[in-house]
């Protein structure tokens, strides 16, 4: 029997060398392997022995082959290839290790484009695909997790279970191929933002999680950066609903953080920011975002944009929370978190999401994907008469509220105002069929959150307001600032009810629908 063996990760394949002497293996390899098995007290035979060609081009050319693939293809119960393979002198190859050039790895810690360039594999995929294709007659083993497993089923005398094996191994082979390669067309279509959009969702790294959206389901993340690669440092094991509320609180929580404050925090709740806030004092800024809607915070995923100390750990472990996250912990914080042992504690690597990331929806035979709303608002203008506006609002209390309502599930309302914390959000309604449920329900919760003044606070909608009951409304309850994107064949109408009501109303011309 011979072996084929070419690993960029090399961890446990020295648990194969007694199996190899064992079984007297004739091992083929070359370069970094080849080295690593002779400094193992293992025999090897160069590729070029097999190839009758040198390693050339600084390595990139030394199993691409016709010996080479020859020995992985041809068919061993099939008589004309049998007669080829004898004529022509290939030797059968029955085993191949081989797991690819670190692309992932090299892109991970953000390599140059000459280095992800250098560790696209060309020879390893075509040795991989070939063993597989041939799985019949051909053991292939693209990860060390195989390699215990595969000798068991190798030694064993069920010829019916080895051909099992072999076709379990060939399928997560070409799994092994088809992730690597999508992830490097999903990087060159990164180089390229006109291009259709190429989605890699990575196999290998992908994990079951506890369940599903529901207990019944079950439910699986992949990935490696932002939340799918967030560090846990305590706590219950992440559900499928636990990672898309973190990702909800993560990316909103990073809109606020570009408002120059020291804290941005978000509450979310059901995917939805219950509470949010920026100010300068951890304790403070936690507190307001937290009073945004202390009812619906219970059960709630918390963001934090800078270090959580321990003064905010301990007003958290007061509460029931189910996931809080930040880029660092001091260490009182960690020791206050520790006694709530079921408590998700979550270490984030970066604060801003990726742009570049498509957003990505399964609809009934088919998916739905779009870029991730990260546009900025070009100008924001006051639409209504100055002189019938009895109040002014800063840009900052604007680009606030804007950022607030953003990440709430159309159709949205947010009420914001400036305090002396910083800013925050105080009520809130979304998910409705209409904008005038949300309108009411955003002012239901305020006053239950202990706001009955709301002369200096603005109210923001993710959409037009297709009618001026909305403004009536908000005028009714005393608002003297509206925020809206602007564009419905009534907006004269709606200017006008602001005139009347001394409102203020700001258009943006962008509209930021969340469904």
């Amino acid at each position: 029997m011979r072996a084929l063996v070419s690993v960029s990760d090399k961890n446990h394949l020295d648990s194969l060398i007694p199996f190899f002497k064992k079984h007297s293996i004739d091992v083929i390899s070359s370069g970094g392997t080849a080295k690593y098995l002779r400094d193992k007290d293992m025999d090897v035979t160069d590729v070029s022995k097999v190839t009758g060609n040198p390693e050339a081009f600084g390595g990139r050319m030394k199993t691409l082959s016709f010996d080479i693939s020859s020995a992985l293809l041809f068919r061993r119960d099939h008589e004309e290839d049998l007669t080829q393979a004898k004529v022509l002198g290939i030797e059968a190859i029955d085993l191949v290790i081989c797991n690819l050039y670190p692309f992932a790895e090299v892109k991970k810690n953000k390599g140059t484009w000459e280095d992800l360039v250098e560790n696209i594999d060309i020879g390893g995929p075509s040795m991989v695909r070939a063993a597989a294709k041939n799985y019949k007659d051909v053991w292939i083993l693209t990860n060390p997790s195989q390699y215990d497993r595969f000798v068991t089923h190798y030694e064993s005398n069920d010829e019916s279970l080895k051909l099992q094996a072999r076709f379990e191994l060939a399928k997560d082979a070409f799994c092994h191929t088809a992730s690597y390669d999508s992830l490097i067309a999903s990087t060159f279509c990164e180089q390229n933002k006109e291009a259709a959009p190429f989605i890699h969702i990575d196999k290998e790294t992908a994990k079951e999680v506890r369940y599903g959206e529901n207990p019944h389901q079950k439910g699986f993340v992949s990935g490696m950066t932002g939340i799918a690669g967030a560090i846990p440092l305590q706590g219950k094991e992440l559900s499928y609903n636990n990672l898309l509320d973190s990702d909800a609180a993560y990316r909103s929580m990073c809109d606020l953080n570009d408002l120059g404050k020291k804290y941005a925090i978000t509450v979310i709740k059901h995917s939805n920011p219950c509470g949010q806030a920026i100010g300068d004092n951890g304790l403070e800024t936690l507190k307001a975002a937290w009073a945004g809607d202390p009812i619906s915070a219970f059960g709630s995923i918390i963001a934090v944009s800078n270090e959580l100390d321990g003064e905010m750990a301990s007003f958290l472990s007061e509460r029931f929370v189910e996931v809080i996250m930040a880029p660092s912990f001091s260490e009182e914080a960690l020791d206050v978190l520790a006694k709530r042992k079921n408590l998700r504690v979550l270490k984030l690597d970066k604060l801003t999401y990726s742009q570049s990331d498509y957003m990505v929806r399964t609809i009934d035979g088919g998916f739905l994907l779009q870029e991730e709303d990260c546009r900025k608002e070009d100008a924001i203008r006051n639409v209504t008469d100055d002189a019938k506006s009895s109040q002014t609002f800063s840009d900052t209390l604007i680009k606030f509220g804007i950022l607030a309502c953003k990440h709430l599930k159309s159709n949205a309302i947010c009420l914001v105002k400036k305090s002396d914390v910083g800013y925050e959000l105080i009520g809130a309604g979304m998910g409705n069929p209409n904008r005038l449920i949300s309108t009411e329900q955003a002012f239901d919760k305020a006053r239950e959150n202990g706001h009955t003044n709301f002369e200096d606070v603005v109210l923001v909608s993710d959409a037009f307001f297709p009618f001026r009951d909305n403004v009536d409304l908000a005028a009714k309850n005393g608002i003297k600032g509206i925020v809206q994107p602007g564009g419905s064949i009534r907006d004269e109408e709606v200017i006008a009810a602001c005139n009347e009501n001394n409102i203020a109303m700001y258009f943006t011309g962008m509209r930021h629908f969340r469904h």
